[in-house]
């Protein structure tokens, strides 16, 4: 029983023992498995790591080849601009080279300009000074006056505000100067030449004589005597025309006379006109005053034609055809003494 029971316990330890050592072996090989699956992760873990580590590397590789590049690029850019910044600083000169000749020149260009314009205003007002003075056209030298001034209006010049009031000042002068009507009269000078051969002549000779007797009323219960009275009176009258005339007897004329009477008169209004024409108030008025005494010695008075030609020559005869003209040489006194102070 002893030996048995040694066995039993021999069995139990050895049983123990065994299971111990499975238990070991199991523990090993969980440890083994574990480390390897460990070892595997951690292999491959460290794996990844060198593949990200070497991704990364080449990334900042070429990282650093683009920044390199980029800052090749960027020296390359920084001087194209400072090429361009020298060029353009090139060209702001050259530019503003030419802003300056172009400003000399037209500076040369206006100056030449205002000068060809002032020179042409000189022109206008030696125009309007040699029609007063030679013509007496008194309407053209306002016209060139109007002209000078609406030119020096346009220049914008205040250094020639003396030229324009001088010119303002003889404007209005001019304007103010009493002129006749040239075109009436010298109408009217025409149509009294075209009348005058209708005009009736004073001392003209009729062609038969025509009397117009007053004719004795008898009454109806006059006496024999009375009536034969009457007879006779009315005989008489018929045979004899009696008139009274408190002036000496006219001279009766030829038609030659009377076609020269006719002729002188006629010539006498044509010099008229031609006086009128050449402004020659002297004249005009001497042959006005002699076509109307001429009318009074041989044309009728009574007659109508003749009356208002008279009056048309009465009204004619106080024209001044040559009024006292103003003086416009101040304002081209005072252009050429600016355009001798301008540069």
């Amino acid at each position: 029983m002893d030996s048995h029971k040694a066995v039993t316990e021999d069995s139990e330890s050895s049983g123990a023992s065994l299971r111990r050592w499975l238990l070991l072996l199991l523990l090993a090989a969980l440890l083994a498995g574990g480390g390897a699956w460990l070892y595997t992760r951690i292999a491959s873990s460290l794996a990844l790591q060198r593949d990200t580590q070497q991704q990364l590397v080449r990334g900042l590789n070429a990282l650093e080849a683009q920044a390199d590049r980029l800052e090749a690029h960027q020296a390359d850019l920084a001087a194209s601009t400072q090429r361009s910044s020298s060029q353009v600083s090139s060209f702001a000169q050259r530019l503003d080279a030419q802003d300056q000749s172009l400003g000399q020149l037209k500076e040369q260009l206006s100056g030449g300009r205002g000068r060809f314009q002032l020179a042409s205003v000189e022109q206008l007002l030696l125009l309007a000074s040699d029609r007063l003075q030679l013509a007496g056209d008194v309407p053209a030298a306002l016209v060139a006056l109007d002209e000078a001034d609406a030119r020096l209006a346009n220049l914008r010049e205040p250094r020639l505000y003396a030229v324009r009031q001088a010119l303002a000042q003889e404007r209005a002068q001019l304007q103010a100067v009493p002129l006749p009507d040239f075109t009436g009269a010298a109408l009217t000078l025409s149509s009294l030449i075209e009348r005058v051969p209708h005009l009736p002549l004073a001392t003209h000779a009729p062609s038969r004589f025509d009397a117009h007797p007053q004719r004795v009323l008898v009454a109806d219960d006059a006496p024999w005597y009375g009536r034969l009275w009457a007879s006779v009176r009315q005989a008489l009258g018929d045979i004899f025309t009696v008139r009274r005339d408190n002036g000496p007897a006219p001279q009766l004329l030829t038609q030659e006379q009377e076609a020269l009477i006719v002729q002188v008169l006629a010539l006498k209004l044509e010099g008229a006109r031609v006086a009128l024409l050449r402004r020659d108030t002297v004249s005009f008025r001497d042959l006005a005053e002699s076509a109307g005494a001429w009318l009074d010695a041989y044309f009728r008075d009574d007659d109508p034609g003749v009356a208002a030609a008279k009056a048309e020559l009465q009204r004619l005869q106080p024209l001044d055809l040559n009024p006292p003209l103003p003086d416009t040489s101040r304002s081209l006194g005072l252009l050429r003494q600016f355009l001798a102070a301008a540069p």
